[in-house]
């Protein structure tokens, strides 16, 4: 398992150096952080995916958050 972890953030930092690279060069350096953060991110949670460790759901932090938006809105 620890192989395939490794194997997969070994290709993934080689894939997002080539991309923000090419991103960089062209200018775009806004870009080429928000998809260098984006990358990181999911190379964490992909990481954790491949180690079968059990992910909290996105809806109780998404609902905790939203859930107060919703209400004020409704009282106007």
């Amino acid at each position: 398992m620890i192989i395939e972890i490794a194997g997969y953030l070994l290709g993934l930092a080689v894939w997002s150096v080539i991309r923000i690279k090419a991103l960089a060069s062209q200018e775009k350096n806004k870009e080429a952080a928000v998809y260098g953060s984006l990358l990181g991110v999911s190379a964490i949670l992909g990481s954790l995916l491949l180690a079968r460790m059990d992910l909290p759901s996105f809806t109780e932090p998404a609902k905790m958050i939203l859930e107060p938006i919703g209400k004020m809105l409704l009282k106007q």
